[in-house]
């Protein structure tokens, strides 16, 4: 089927687009068909209750046999994204999978597409790439791999740059959040994960056992900071100001662990306009993490005084403490040598 042969999902059409068979493509056509519902899922284009097309009618407008349908939406339903009913037909779930950051994977895809066209590569070429670079992180590689795990992806991304900055031809590192590590090691190699001693027995018990575990240890100015908020008076009201619900419940955590007693903890999300203004009002101290940060909400409250940044920096013992650990791997695998 050419790439302009495009049929709707749901049977009403109502926001679902098409979806487009390449019968040309290394991708299996049952894998594009699930890709592409998947990702109408996740986009919202396809909405909870939504109706997908009954199996012969789909199969017939895509000149698909019915038994690749069904099969797509059989494991469509593994997945947690639809439910089937006899008599009733598939519908999307009303709970469907979480995906972080969809918004946010389509622009890149949609930019990796603008590249490879540009640069005279088709969309399947691009395609067949990405998976082949994707089955290649599945092996161990040159370098050390190191994943490292945080609560919010501004910090995990900052410090895997970091560390690739302090190990320079030693590692590669990547970001990646705490809930996440289970599915990344099983999905690509990796030889370390690190965090931060406030996350190491979380993150323990999410590795597993599969690779080492580093808890790095961060440097005095961040501990002087939650020695501050600890040491206010009884009664105080502290602000946190984060991305997600995650980022504050792992703030608060690091708090009550440090010894705060008797302050107020308030939170609020960066989009929540009522909640910020709230702390504004209110808060004696304002936390706010990377993201806040980045989006400039420091510049949006009334006294300015009262923020602090929620960051850190390695302490030069946790940066020695993941060397050994990079060590300890290169002298089991050593390294081979990286040509530009």
């Amino acid at each position: 089927m050419s790439s302009d042969e495009q049929v709707p999902v749901g049977v009403s059409g109502r926001g679902a687009g098409g979806l487009d068979v390449e019968r040309g493509s290394d991708v299996p056509i049952s894998t594009q068909i699930f890709w592409q519902i998947a990702y109408q899922i996740d986009s919202g284009r396809l909405l909870p209750g939504a109706r997908l097309a009954p199996v012969r009618e789909l199969g017939a407008a895509l000149r698909v046999n019915p038994n690749t349908i069904r099969a797509v939406y059989r494991r469509l339903a593994d997945a947690g994204y639809v439910t089937s009913r006899h008599g009733a037909g598939t519908h999307v779930a009303d709970r469907p999978p979480q995906r972080r950051g969809t918004e946010a994977l389509a622009g890149i895809v949609a930019e990796m597409l603008r590249r490879a066209a540009h640069a005279g590569f088709t969309a399947d070429e691009l395609a067949a790439a990405t998976f082949a670079a994707a089955t290649e992180r599945k092996r161990p590689g040159p370098l050390v791999r190191v994943l490292f795990a945080e609560c919010t992806n501004a910090d995990a991304g900052y410090d895997a740059e970091r560390l690739v900055d302090a190990f320079p031809g030693m590692i590669e590192a990547e970001g990646a959040l705490l809930d996440d590590l289970p599915d990344r090691l099983e999905r690509f190699h990796y030889d370390l994960v690190a965090t931060t001693t406030f996350h190491a027995d979380e993150a323990q018990v999410l590795v597993a056992g599969r690779v080492p575990v580093v808890a790095m240890l961060v440097g005095p100015g961040y501990l002087e900071l939650v020695h501050e908020v600890a040491g206010l008076p009884h009664g105080s009201r502290v602000g946190l100001v984060c991305a997600s619900e995650r980022g504050a419940d792992n703030i608060q955590e690091t708090l009550a662990i440090a010894g705060n007693r008797g302050v107020e903890i308030v939170s609020a999300l960066i989009a929540a306009p009522d909640d910020l203004e709230a702390i504004d009002r209110t808060a004696d101290l304002i936390l706010m993490s990377r993201e806040a940060l980045a989006a400039g909400l420091d510049r949006s409250f009334s006294r300015p005084d009262r923020i602090r940044p929620w960051t850190y920096d390695f302490d030069p013992s946790g940066l020695e403490l993941l060397r050994r650990a990079i060590e300890r791997v290169a002298s089991v695998r050593p390294m081979e040598p990286v040509t530009a």
